[in-house]
Parts: structure tokens; C-alpha cells; sequence
């Protein structure tokens, strides 16, 4: 309303400036170029900046400002919780799975072992040990099997793409080394709250150890926020000897749920820089909280 009355106001001003033409008469001495409107007036007529773009030039700026302290390369997806379209920033796009592929193998053990494999997923998820993850894909069966129902379970959070290794790439345990492009994994964490079966390992992701209390976990707190969280670290790829930090999450707030997959290759191929590096965008984040997109299911 406030914008309405503003430019009623200032076409009003205009014909009493210049004088309204009468029938059939054009007046003689109408300027050739009009001066430019007031800043506060010509704000009314500029288009808005999309949210996306505003995130995108406060990420760009965050990653330029630690490229001293902390040199390397980041990334960051974001989607609404419910949604397939994840917002993606930074120059980091894709990387090994590594301990974040622990959410839909443990989701896919639950379904087929129920309450038998409730311990292994505890220590799966909560302290992130790869040999609960070892014992939990195996509960799956092993090889193919185990690839079709973690699989199953990717694509029923929508991601289409991902392809799960397979024993036959990697050694005969759980297949960390599955490659996840961080909006694959947004979109997957956007449908997570969404899967049936999925309360349990959500509950888990959300009480965390010590040992992935960082990222969003550690820095997420405005707005009453709850996170919920699984890290991943080990080589990467794309570098020599490149180290990878990463983390799936999902932010609650009152104004509903967004979906996080975040990660960091630090020039020093040090996991504390790492999670140094993931810290930085949990504090963005939580600076950011109010404007980022959510969703419910």
C-alpha cells in the first residue's frame, strides 16, 4: 500500500510540475529530458534482488575473506526441506561420500533388521564407526544387495544420480568411497524428514559425539534452531593426496526446515582445518538463518 501511495504521489507531482494536457492541446514547453527521480523514489521501481543471489554474493564474500586464514576450496547446497530445486554456492561441487553414506545405509539396515541392528546404528550414526557401518551393510546382505536397497533409498529422497559403490570397487566393507555432489545430497537430506522409518536415524543425527559437534552442529543456534547431522572426512579427490570434510544436516526452525550439504578441502590436508573451514559456513549459516529457503513435508 505504502508503494501504491508512493507513486500516486509522485504522478501527481508530475502533473502539477509539467501541467496536464488539455483536449486537443500539447504543451510547448515540455522538457527534452527529465531529471532523475529522488533515490527514494526511484527505489519503487527497481526490480527486488532475488534471495538466491543475495546468499550468493554473502558466500562469495565469506570465501573470499578466508582464503588467507584458511586456504582451499568450499561448497555449501541448500534446499527447503520437501523440495527438489537445492540453491548451490562456492567452488567445491562433489566429493567421496565417505561417513555422510552412513544416513541411507543405516535407514535401508533399519527397514530390513528392525530393532536388531538399533545398537549398530547408534554407533553408526551418533560416533560415526565405520565398523557398525560395516556390520549394518552387510545386514543388507553384502554386494548387489546392498547396493540396490542403499540405492532404493537415495532415490526415494530424490536424488536420481548417485551410483553407490560396489564391492567390486572398493574393498569387500561399507562403500565410503561413493561419490555425492553436494546437491545430490541436499536434495536427498531435503526428503529425509519426509521417508518413512526415518524418525530414528534423524533422532540419532541429532545427538551426535564430539567428534562431528562442528559445522552446523556446533554454530546453528538463532531462531530456537535444532540441527540434525552426519560428518564425513577422508581422502579426496580431484587433488593428490587432497583431504575431504564434509557434512549432510537438516536445520529446524519455527519457519520450518532446510537441508544442508556442506564441504571443505583445506590447502593444509588437515581435518581440523577442515572442520575449521565447515565451522565458517555453520557461522554464515546462522547469520544467514532468517533468510534461508524452508519447507516442510
Amino acid at each position: 500500500m505504502k508503494r501504491i501511495v508512493g507513486l500516486t504521489a509522485v504522478v501527481t507531482a508530475c502533473a502539477v510540475l509539467f501541467g496536464a494536457a488539455t483536449a486537443g492541446a500539447s504543451p510547448t514547453w515540455w522538457p527534452k529530458q527529465l531529471p532523475p527521480l529522488p533515490p527514494q523514489i526511484a527505489q519503487l521501481f527497481e526490480p527486488p534482488v532475488p534471495m538466491e543471489k543475495k546468499l550468493a554474493k554473502s558466500f562469495a564474500a565469506l570465501q573470499k575473506s578466508m582464503r588467507k586464514s584458511l586456504p582451499g576450496q568450499l561448497g555449501l547446497a541448500i534446499a527447503p526441506v520437501g523440495s527438489d530445486a537445492p540453491i548451490s554456492m562456492g567452488n567445491l561441487e562433489t566429493g567421496r561420500a565417505w561417513s555422510t553414506l552412513k544416513v541411507p545405509v543405516s535407514l535401508a539396515a533399519e527397514r530390513n533388521s528392525g530393532v536388531r541392528i538399533a545398537a549398530k546404528e547408534d554407533k553408526a550414526i551418533v560416533f560415526s564407526d565405520n565398523d557398525a557401518a560395516g556390520d549394518l551393510w552387510g545386514s543388507l546382505g553384502g554386494g548387489a544387495s546392498s547396493v540396490q536397497a542403499v540405492t532404493n533409498v537415495l532415490r526415494e529422497g530424490h536424488d536420481i544420480s548417485t551410483r553407490v559403490s560396489s564391492e567390486a570397487d572398493d574393498p569387500p566393507s561399507y562403500p565410503g568411497y561413493t561419490m555425492w555432489s553436494l546437491a545430490d545430497q541436499a536434495r536427498f537430506a531435503a526428503h529425509l524428514p519426509c521417508l518413512p522409518d526415518a524418525e530414528h536415524v534423524i533422532r540419532l543425527m541429532s545427538s551426535v559425539a564430539a567428534n562431528q559437534q562442528w559445522g552446523i552442529a556446533k554454530q546453528v543456534t538463532r531462531h530456537g534452531a535444532v540441527t540434525a547431522v552426519k560428518g564425513g572426512w577422508g581422502p579426496g579427490t580431484g587433488f593428490s593426496s587432497a583431504f575431504l570434510v564434509r557434512q549432510l544436516g537438516v536445520i529446524s526452525t519455527n519457519a520450518g526446515q532446510v537441508a544442508v550439504s556442506m564441504a571443505a578441502v583445506p590447502k593444509s590436508n588437515s581435518f581440523s582445518d577442515g572442520t575449521r573451514m565447515l565451522n565458517k559456513i555453520g557461522a554464515w549459516l546462522n547469520r544467514n538463518l532468517a533468510s534461508l529457503p524452508t519447507g516442510r513435508c
